[in-house]
């Protein structure tokens, strides 16, 4: 019986182009939450950008938010995975001096960026509105780093043989591709947080279903019982998962809600 599902966000539950749900996203999540199966979004996004997604169900489901940095359940952090500060300095300061290259710093709710370039500064206030904090430095930030992630407008391409050669035995990097490179903490992912949640609710990795569409979803569509991969995803994301769809939702109503599984 499954007890616990998750999703990935953008490019599973969001398809390309896409602000917001529709109405069913949140009717599937509510039938879940009356029969106790629990529903979890797992996302690269920060808790204060799911929270506003997922707005009308928020108190009826969990969270593991920036790549398994952080999981949030019933409400409350259950597990912090907080990248080290010092190393987060030094990261940022090689971001900062590597030419056409600016961060963006995840912390529990906030986004904080020191932009090079007003185009830049823009760019993210728009995609992130006021969830974004402008700093002149990472040292006065109370705040926990849970991801760091390298933007480059022209693409990620030019720099990241870089970035991965220097920080990838410090930092997990869970995305590279198009215009940005992610890291959070070393061996943390979005298992991470699947694990806190089976911890929490007492259920088993053979109870668990997750949907997912890239290369941060591997691990997860691997360990789970019933991994499921979009239809379009790359080959290695269909390869880690043990299934295919074409849509998150439809899926869960037939095998979850319809008791096939």
């Amino acid at each position: 019986m499954i007890k616990l599902i998750l999703s990935d966000v953008d490019g599973t539950l969001l398809h390309r182009g896409e602000g917001a749900f529709d109405e069913h996203v949140f009717e599937v999540i509510e039938k879940l939450y009356a029969e106790g199966i629990h529903f979890a979004a797992a996302s690269g996004r920060g808790y204060g950008d799911l929270n506003r997604l997922f707005a009308p169900v928020k108190d009826k489901m969990a969270f593991v938010c920036s790549d398994g940095a952080m999981t949030i359940a019933d409400g409350s952090v259950l597990e912090i995975n907080a990248m080290n500060r010092s190393d987060v300095r030094a990261l940022v300061n090689d971001i900062t001096y590597t030419e056409g290259c600016e961060f963006l710093l995840y912390g529990r709710e906030k986004l904080y960026i020191r932009p090079k370039t007003r185009g830049y500064e823009e760019f993210i206030i728009d995609r992130y509105g006021d969830s974004i904090v402008l700093v002149d430095n990472v040292d006065g930030i109370d705040d926990d780093f849970l991801k760091l992630s390298v933007y480059s407008k022209n693409g990620v391409d030019s720099c990241s043989s870089h970035f991965e050669k220097r920080w990838s035995d410090t930092f997990e990097l869970v995305y590279n591709a198009n215009n940005w490179m992610e890291f959070v903490a070393d061996g943390i992912c979005k298992v991470s947080g699947v694990k806190a949640l089976c911890g929490r609710y007492g259920i088993d990795m053979d109870e668990v279903m997750a949907f997912g569409d890239g290369g941060n979803d591997v691990k997860l569509l691997g360990t789970v019982a019933y991994g499921y991969a979009m239809d379009y995803a790359p080959e290695a994301v269909k390869a880690a998962a043990g299934y295919v769809t074409d849509d998150v939702m439809e899926t869960i109503r037939r095998e979850v809600l319809g008791k096939n599984i």
